[in-house]
């Protein structure tokens, strides 16, 4: 019985944590990405691009077929068949019932008339703060989805299936230039606003400025995720190959106070046999170790590679 009711407590958390995430991503989309035309990647991004092309043409039609509450829901409609045929049907249900919560908060801001950030001119410092805010609070969104196995849809989905078809291939780039096809895109909503006195100055402006600010929006919500995700402070791996294995690991661990492997290895060149030791440490401790490394054996090589997530005693495990 206390088993069946710790299940119901943790899947109602766990739902109420999915409305949660929806909002804060509906209210960064809906109060300053859209209205001020960013376009920062992914299907919303699509979404918000086509919404603010039709305006300036049709009013009514904009908020309705073309709201960005009912194209996001559309266009994500193939994008979840295909995580419920090829992937974990946790994340497919879990990420379908963030998209449809996504797309009714949306809807009901429309409704409602929700306030909006909106800046009004590109050289206003209004826009940069939406801009930085909007990607933020989406940023914020996409982290603690990831971090539930859910995610928000669009690009998410098709980097998942890649991944688990051909784990061989960068993901993370392909699914950065699909984002960054929409960011370039949003140059349209620019071409759009070009009046017939303009200079050469004034349409450089009007056509770079939402790609711009896109890329801010893109920048900070791929990098407040990231923090979310892995943590403020990462780790790096220190590869050291020393003759004083013994005298560099009690130094790493009574100075550093960090612990060390060592590993045995051969010298292509020479033939002799290579001690490398292998330690992870935090970034403000990078300098230190240099300079340890350097007392003890300045004839050592080593080289230094970042950590993206570390488990164990003495670093934060994201648990």
């Amino acid at each position: 019985m206390k088993e069946a009711n710790k299940k119901r407590l943790n899947m109602t958390a766990l739902y109420a944590s999915l409305v949660l995430f929806s909002f804060i991503r509906a209210v960064g989309t809906y109060t300053f990405i859209v209205p001020n035309g960013f376009a920062p990647g992914g299907v919303s991004g699509l979404s918000s691009l086509i919404y603010n092309i039709v305006l300036p043409f049709n009013e009514r039609l904009a908020e309705t077929v073309f709201n960005p509450a009912v194209t996001n829901f559309v266009f994500n409609i193939p994008l979840l068949f295909l995580a419920f045929k090829f992937l974990n049907k946790h994340f497919a249900i879990n990420t379908f019932l963030c998209v449809v919560f996504f797309s009714l908060f949306m809807g009901l801001f429309t409704l409602i008339d929700f306030p909006v950030f909106w800046a009004g001119s590109y050289e206003s410092g209004i826009m940069l703060l939406a801009s930085l805010v909007g990607g933020a609070l989406i940023g914020i969104a996409l982290g603690l989805m990831l971090r539930t196995n859910m995610s928000m849809g669009g690009t998410d989905i098709i980097a998942k299936i890649i991944y688990k078809k051909k784990p061989f291939l960068n993901v993370h780039w392909l699914i950065f230039i699909c984002d960054c096809s929409v960011v370039f895109l949003s140059a349209v909503l620019g071409f759009i606003d070009i009046g017939k006195g303009d200079g050469a100055k004034d349409i450089l402006v009007k056509v770079l400025s939402p790609v711009l600010y896109s890329f801010i929006s893109l920048f900070v919500s791929s990098k407040v995720a990231d923090i979310i995700l892995v943590g403020l402070e990462s780790s790096v791996v220190f590869n050291i190959i020393t003759a004083k294995p013994k005298e560099m690991g009690e130094a790493i661990i009574g100075k550093i106070q960090r612990g060390a492997t060592i590993l045995q290895g051969s010298g292509m060149y020479t033939n002799e046999a290579r001690p490398i030791l292998i330690c992870v440490i935090k970034r403000k401790e990078i300098i230190p170790l240099k300079k340890l490394i350097k007392e003890i054996d300045p004839q050592s090589f080593s080289y230094v590679t970042n950590a993206r997530e570390v488990h164990g005693y003495g670093f934060y495990t994201g648990d």
